[in-house]
């Protein structure tokens, strides 16, 4: 995560990603990168076009005089996927985890980096925990895909766990409705089953077998 919150303050230069020999300066929130307009344009068809884009005024936009500013996106966003860029050829799981990759999502998305849009789903899809489910079901919002969200919601169903309230919040009420539900009528199936393989105890009301297995009664059933 960034060490700075370029949320707040004034515009700054980015602590760690405004490297002097670079030839294209853009602001986020109140983050100055200057970086290479050849990384930015190898990864995003939609970046390139905007660069190759004669200038509509007297000076271009992307220099230290007057930066390019992209609005509505996230300057720690920006910084963890200019990092990626600045690392290829993958993203490092051990370096990112799961809620820092959803942060470079949406501006993958955005700007059509369909290489490393496509490398970030694949390494929320190794993670097959509950965190890493609702994970994936917050990328299928971002993205707007379906599969994602059918294969989060039936691993978040399959753990047979219900969601905490963050996680809750996160996948939505439909989501949550469906994986307690699902929950219920797994503990009733359960309970189904215990029945229909034991008798219950006369004596205490247990379920068991021929001879009671609960310790304070352990009665013989006549």
């Amino acid at each position: 995560m960034s060490i700075d919150d370029y949320s707040t303050g004034e515009p700054r230069k980015h602590h760690s990603l405004y490297f002097e020999d670079g030839n294209f300066v853009m602001q986020v929130e109140n983050a100055i990168f200057k970086v290479h307009q050849s990384l930015l344009s190898r990864y995003s068809v939609v970046i390139s076009e905007m660069l190759a884009a004669p200038s509509q005024g007297e000076s271009k936009d992307g220099t230290d005089e007057k930066p390019l500013v992209f609005p509505d996106d996230s300057a720690l966003g920006w910084e963890l996927l200019l990092s990626i860029q600045y690392a290829r050829p993958r993203i490092n799981p051990e370096i990112f985890n799961g809620k820092q990759m959803l942060w470079i999502l949406p501006i993958a998305h955005k700007y059509c980096m369909e290489e490393i849009e496509a490398d970030v789903i694949n390494e929320l899809k190794k993670n097959i925990s509950m965190d890493g489910y609702v994970d994936l079901m917050v990328a299928s919002q971002i993205v707007g895909s379906d599969e994602l969200h059918q294969t989060g919601l039936k691993g978040l169903i399959s753990s047979q766990t219900a969601p905490n309230l963050d996680q809750a919040i996160r996948i939505g009420v439909e989501a949550t409705h469906a994986v307690m539900l699902a929950c219920i009528v797994n503990a009733q199936i359960q309970r189904s089953t215990l029945a229909s393989d034991n008798r219950e105890c006369r004596h205490c009301g247990s379920f068991t077998n021929w001879k009671c297995a609960t310790p304070a009664c352990h009665k013989r059933q006549t």
